[in-house]
């Protein structure tokens, strides 16, 4: 599949043409040039600057520890012992102890003749509140897959089936087209009560399901959609048109009501919608083609200080924001082949004091410390409370 930037009209004038045009050579299966993306590099403005890159984990292969252009991550602890859950273009989902860079537990997704996964989350199992589980947005396939943690510790994964899985072809209620992402709302215990799923290709929206306990097996219940799909370029047909949701996080603002987190990719954006899908504020403009736009904000990771991590793939940098004023904080990230920058990144999540960035070009994990001039960051955002 090409991705959406490769045919973005909008973006085709002379200066951006040349901004571009790696990514373009990389989706055609060219050579990626070397610093030919710009990004700005921390606080305010400044000249692009390479990640301060500490530790390379993973490359390319399709062996134990290697990756063919992984498109999903999740980034947690497990005994305050930092993890990373990957998965790629062989349909393998790979967990990563990211103090060694080994590979502690690896499956093979049970199908994928029709294309691969593209969203990991890690969250309680909807079975059990005491086991952590991994969401897998099984987007070519039309549904979303749950496996229990720890995953199986072997030395080639095969294919597996899930411990839960929902969702069917098509364009009803409740069903997806490419399903990209999941947002689990669990409570102070660990129990799910809603999920939400985003799509696109046609079904470009965020469904809501409700858990029903009822039966001794959990059901999902669809609720509602949020969002509407997009038609026109510039999102100006309705307040909440999106083009490709790739990434939501659910988020509880100051005031203790929780809201939807959303980059909206294809229309270069981020958003933020209450669970009931009513829009709070849009940060970026889809005709913004300047140094400072959003360039297909991929992955987005939700901190504790109010903050959130961007991911950038048409920019390869990552953005840190505000998340009630949509302010940018920082830019981090410049594109390249070399260790300390970036080909089309999809997510970034937070160990600690240090970034775990997915390099998906690259086929690996860059673990860096902050940017220059920025002393501290939030831990990832725990979501905690129930929706109404």
């Amino acid at each position: 599949m090409i991705p959406d930037m490769a045919i973005d009209s909008r973006f085709w004038t002379l200066t951006v043409l040349t901004k571009y045009a790696c990514v373009l050579a990389c989706t055609l299966g060219s050579l990626f040039v070397i610093g030919c993306s710009k990004s700005a590099a921390q606080a305010g403005t400044g000249e692009p600057t390479a990640l301060n890159t500490i530790k390379v984990l993973g490359e390319p292969g399709t062996q134990r520890g290697q990756f063919v252009y992984p498109r999903g991550m999740d980034v947690f602890l497990v005994d305050d012992q930092p993890r990373a859950v990957i998965v790629d273009k062989t349909a393998r989902i790979q967990v990563m102890d990211l103090n060694t860079g080994h590979i502690i537990g690896s499956v093979h997704t049970p199908k994928w003749d029709r294309g691969k996964p593209t969203g990991l989350t890690v969250a309680p199992s909807l079975l059990d509140p005491d086991i952590l589980a991994v969401y897998v947005a099984d987007t070519h396939e039309h549904r979303v897959l749950m496996y229990h943690l720890p995953l199986p510790d072997v030395q080639v994964p095969v294919p597996t089936q899930p411990d839960f899985t929902f969702g069917s072809f098509g364009e009803e209620p409740g069903q997806f087209i490419y399903p990209t992402d999941i947002a689990i709302d669990s409570d102070d215990q660990g129990i799910v009560n809603y999920v939400y799923v985003s799509e696109y290709g046609g079904n470009d929206r965020i469904s809501r399901f409700k858990v029903d306990r009822s039966t001794d097996l959990p059901t999902l219940t669809y609720e509602y959609q949020i969002g509407i799909v997009g038609e026109e370029v510039d999102a100006s047909d309705f307040p909440n048109a999106l083009s490709r949701p790739q990434s939501i996080e659910l988020w509880t603002n100051p005031a203790g009501t929780q809201e939807l987190i959303i980059t909206d990719a294809s229309h270069h954006r981020v958003g933020r919608m209450t669970t009931q899908g009513d829009v709070i504020a849009w940060f970026g403009d889809p005709m913004d083609t300047s140094e400072n736009a959003y360039r297909f904000p991929y992955g987005i990771t939700a901190l504790d200080d109010g903050t959130a991590l961007i991911t950038e793939f048409g920019s390869n940098r990552i953005r840190c924001i505000n998340i009630e004023s949509g302010d940018t904080l920082w830019r981090y990230g410049v594109g390249g082949r070399s260790i300390g920058q970036l080909a089309q990144p999809w997510d970034c999540g937070v160990i600690g004091d240090k970034l775990v960035i997915l390099d998906s070009m690259n086929s690996r994990l860059q673990i860096c410390t902050l940017p220059n001039g920025v002393s501290k960051i939030g831990n990832e955002y725990a979501n905690g409370g129930s929706a109404p």
